[in-house]
C-alpha cells in the first residue's frame, strides 16, 4: 500500500446514503436497499434492543466472536459489539442464502503485507461488506464491490482528537472550536473527517494500518467525495453521531 499522501475532491451535488432501519432480529431483511447503485447500508439503535431480543440471538456467534465480546468490559460496548455481529449475521446470511449461525467470516489480504487480515469477508460469498458500531448506533454495509464503513459519537473533546487526522482537518477543527469557523461546531467537524477517513481506510482494508495523517477527507458539509479510486459519502444517523461509506468506484 503506497504511503503517498491523498487529498479527497469535495462532491457538493452528491447526496447523504439513507440507510434502512432493522428494526428486529427475527426477521432478515428481503431486500437490499438501493441508496447507491450495488450498495445497501443497515442501521440499528442498540437502545431498542435489550436482553431479551438479543438473549436467543447469541448462539449464532462464533467462539471468537464470543471471546471478543468478553473483553468489552463495559457493558455498552460489550452490548454494541454483539448486537453489531448478530445483525450482520442475521443481514450477511440473508444476502448469501444461509442461516446466520452458518456466516463464516474471513479476511481479504491487506494489501499492506499480503497477510489474511484485510477487509472482513464472509467465507465461500461473493459479496463484500463492512461493520461499524459504537454504543447507540450500527452500521452494515454489503456491496458488489469493496467497502468500508464507520459510525462515530460525538466525543467530549474534539480538539484533542483532532491531532489524530491529517494536519488540514486539525486546523479545521481548532478553528470551528474557537469560533472562527462554523461558529464552534467543532464536534461535528471532527467527527466528519473521522468516519470519512476511517470508512475509506476500511474500505481499502488496511485501516489503522495506515497512518490517518496522509489523507485529507475534509471536515466540510459536502455530503460526498472522491478520492483516488472510492468515492466516499456521508450516511445520515441521528444527531450526535457522525457516519460515512466508502465504495471502490
Amino acid at each position: 500500500m503506497s504511503r503517498d499522501a491523498g487529498e479527497a475532491q469535495p462532491n457538493r451535488t452528491a447526496a447523504a446514503v439513507v440507510p434502512a432501519t432493522l428494526d428486529s432480529l427475527d426477521t432478515a431483511p428481503e431486500t437490499r436497499p438501493a441508496e447507491a447503485p450495488g450498495l445497501g447500508i443497515w442501521r440499528l439503535d442498540t437502545d431498542r434492543f435489550g436482553a431479551d431480543a438479543l438473549d436467543p440471538c447469541r448462539a449464532w456467534l462464533d467462539a471468537g466472536e464470543r471471546q471478543q465480546a468478553s473483553s468489552y468490559v463495559r457493558a455498552e460496548l460489550r452490548h454494541a459489539y454483539e448486537l453489531a455481529h448478530v445483525a450482520a449475521r442475521l443481514v450477511l446470511g440473508a444476502a448469501t442464502g444461509v442461516s446466520p449461525e452458518e456466516v463464516v467470516w474471513g479476511r481479504h489480504a491487506c494489501p499492506g503485507c499480503g497477510e489474511p487480515h484485510g477487509r472482513p469477508r464472509v467465507e465461500g460469498a461473493a459479496v463484500e461488506f463492512s461493520l461499524s458500531h459504537t454504543p447507540g448506533q450500527i452500521l452494515i454495509a454489503v456491496a458488489d464491490r469493496p467497502v468500508g464503513v464507520d459510525v462515530e459519537r460525538h466525543p467530549d473533546d474534539p480538539v484533542a482528537l483532532s491531532r489524530l487526522l491529517h494536519p488540514r482537518e486539525t486546523e479545521e477543527v481548532e478553528a470551528a472550536a474557537h469560533g472562527t469557523l462554523d461558529g464552534g461546531r467543532a464536534t461535528v467537524r471532527f467527527t466528519r473527517a473521522w468516519s470519512r477517513t476511517e470508512a475509506y481506510l476500511k474500505g481499502i482494508g488496511i485501516g489503522l494500518g495506515r497512518d490517518p495523517h496522509l489523507d485529507y477527507l475534509g471536515s466540510d458539509d459536502a455530503p460526498g467525495r472522491v478520492i483516488g479510486e472510492w468515492e466516499v459519502l456521508d450516511v445520515d444517523v441521528p444527531d450526535g453521531y457522525g457516519a460515512a461509506v466508502a465504495l471502490r468506484r
